[in-house]
């Protein structure tokens, strides 16, 4: 068990989450459910890892310390997507652009209620909730997203995972085969921090429930706006314009993300878990961005095979080129206005966005929002895919997600797209 620091008040670190998607964690889609978030916002209280902003609404919003709440236009609303920056100077019409470019970002997603997010089995261990979606309506299909149960029920306010070897979090992955992903011999070279599969798995319990409580404090999270970028180098980026953004395998992803919060102590960083890009499709849905139905055809609104738009591209004379109908083509990082979706860029296509969700039987990490090479009909933005940890595939950062990066802030956040916390 983590030892508490010696303060007289604890408070939650934020969770961020960026692609790979990574995610900040705090250490809705209908008007009203936004507005039950806001009214609970309004009663917090700054703390030694974080500070309140009003977005253009004046309505509050956590930012950790560290990080500032953008002024620029299209920014700064929590409907549309509140924006923050790493650094303290302030963001603003005049410098948005090369800030853009320059500092890390995340995007604010807001959880009225964690218990969209898990639920707790009748031994008192917390698990993930995790979604498939579908227009159809009925029994346990929610009316508004379409999201229906995955591998879980609930009664009495107990869960039950239907299948453990199933699709889940926390989770380790087991035998595939001739492979021994994630047992003793791997998570030693693998320099995870863990020294055994056992280690491992208490691990991610461990960073699964910090992040769930700071959610339940702060009422959301953080996830990366871009897809996260510099894979090859050591310090992984959350930033526009960025091109190395695939080719690596889910534990280098898990290792590098958890250095997004370049030692802030006030978040923690992270690859997004499935439960939180789940949560995040639904919330573009109630904040009506999305349809239900457009959860299930990207095609309009991502970097897939099918699709055409323009982008930013610095090579080319006029610095803007078209990205043509049936051709595949990896963009750089917020280079068009096509991909974004409540001020993230590229949850759909560009490149898959590995998560933190054991996948099925077969020994497999599970990734989500499609790539450039496929239709967006096929390789949709809710889709689940599946493969060994150890390939080098394109992957986002939890929506670091990014993988999009979760950080924790405190005692409670982190983030990795994967995903944010905050405090």
């Amino acid at each position: 068990m983590r030892k508490k620091r010696s303060i007289k008040i604890m408070s939650v670190a934020l969770i961020i989450v960026l692609v790979c998607i990574s995610i900040i964690y705090f250490k809705n889609g209908s008007k009203e459910i936004l507005a039950t978030t806001k009214e609970y916002n309004s009663e917090l209280e700054e703390n030694e890892h974080m500070h309140l902003e009003e977005d253009a609404n004046r309505d509050k919003v956590p930012v950790p310390n560290g990080y500032v709440g953008s002024k620029a236009t299209g920014e700064n609303e929590i409907d549309t997507g509140y924006v923050i920056y790493e650094g303290t100077e302030e963001v603003n019409n005049g410098n948005v652009e090369e800030a853009q470019k320059t500092r890390n970002q995340y995007v604010w997603i807001p959880v009225p209620d964690a218990s969209q997010m898990y639920g707790t089995d009748e031994n008192g261990k917390k698990w993930g909730k995790l979604y498939e979606f579908t227009t159809d309506t009925g029994e346990n299909i929610d009316p508004i997203t379409g999201a229906k149960p995955l591998n879980w029920s609930e009664s009495n306010g107990v869960i039950k995972i239907i299948n453990k070897t199933g699709n889940r979090e926390a989770g380790i992955i087991i035998n595939r085969g001739t492979s021994a992903y994630d047992m003793d011999s791997r998570i030693k070279i693998s320099e995870l921090k863990a020294k055994t599969s056992h280690e491992f798995i208490i691990q991610l319990e461990r960073e699964f429930n910090e992040m769930i409580e700071s959610v339940e404090k702060y009422k959301g999270f953080y996830i990366g706006r871009y897809e996260t970028g510099d894979l090859t180098k050591n310090e992984v980026v959350v930033k526009k314009g960025n091109i190395d953004v695939g080719s690596t395998t889910w534990y280098s992803m898990y290792k590098k993300c958890k250095k997004l919060n370049n030692e802030n102590l006030n978040i923690e960083t992270g690859i997004i878990w499935g439960s939180q890009w789940d949560r995040t499709v639904m919330w573009l849905v109630e904040s009506k961005n999305k349809t239900k139905e457009d959860l299930l055809n990207s095609s309009n609104y991502g970097n897939f095979k099918d699709a055409e738009f323009k982008y930013e591209d610095e090579n080319v004379i006029g610095g803007i080129a078209t990205k043509k109908a049936m051709s595949s083509l990896k963009i750089p990082t917020g280079s068009t206005e096509y991909t974004k979706t409540n001020n993230i860029y590229d949850l759909a296509g560009n490149v898959h966005e590995w998560t933190m969700e054991a996948a099925a039987t077969t020994g497999e990490r599970t990734y989500r929002g499609g790539d450039y090479s496929n239709s967006g009909s096929d390789k949709y933005l809710v889709n689940r895919y599946y493969n060994i940890p150890e390939p080098n595939l394109l992957r986002r950062l939890p929506s670091d997600v990014i993988y999009k990066i979760i950080k924790i802030i405190g005692n409670n956040f982190k983030k990795w797209n994967y995903y944010l916390f905050t405090f």
